[in-house]
């Protein structure tokens, strides 16, 4: 498969480092949130709680998963497990009332990180980033610029994974270049 961003060339400076992730697999998984039993099923499976609360990110080395809402989730994995997770999710649950979908080809990913990389994304993100991504395993939905964004911190170092549709993943790219030329002239 071919990516909008396999031509771009990574930024890597201690201020900011930019790159694109592989086709990262993404599910996006919904489960009643009064369906404890099915939660608990998909935790057992996992080998880790769902997330409970807005901004919470759990994982392990296979995968991650990120509350996307009350009923609502989004796991990543290696894209070459994706189909496996999904099929074990279906063979679990049953005839339950969930829904489990392979969202990978909606996503791109890239990865920003580095020492300056929270006032690059400050110049076009509203979020408040001492309330929100302040730790890792946080997540929040949002958009950089003109872009509907989802970002996950994955350390206490500033290392972010943003994930965006594919339509505008050159634009987000091209964006986080641009906002990243002051760090890089002073390093």
């Amino acid at each position: 498969m071919f990516s909008p961003l396999s031509s771009k060339i990574a930024v890597d400076s201690k201020a900011v480092k930019l790159e694109s992730v592989s086709f990262v697999g993404k599910i996006n998984l919904r489960i009643k949130e009064e369906d404890s039993e099915s939660r608990k099923i998909v935790s057992e499976f996992l080998r880790y709680n769902l997330p409970n609360f807005s901004g919470e990110v759990q994982g392990n080395n296979e995968t991650r998963t990120a509350w996307l809402g009350p009923n609502e989730f989004l796991i990543h994995c290696l894209d070459a497990e994706k189909f496996n997770i999904i099929n074990k999710i279906r063979d679990i649950l049953g005839n339950g009332f969930y829904s489990v979908t392979d969202v990978s080809d909606y996503y791109i990913t890239i990865r920003l990180s580095g020492e300056k990389s929270i006032e690059v994304l400050s110049k076009g993100c509203p979020l408040n980033f001492k309330q929100y991504l302040n730790i890792k395993d946080s997540c929040a939905q949002s958009y950089i610029s003109k872009a509907s964004v989802f970002i996950d911190r994955l350390a206490d170092d500033q290392i972010f994974d943003i994930s965006v549709r594919w339509s505008f993943a050159e634009y987000l790219w091209d964006w986080l270049e641009d906002a990243s030329k002051e760090f890089l002239s002073s390093h």
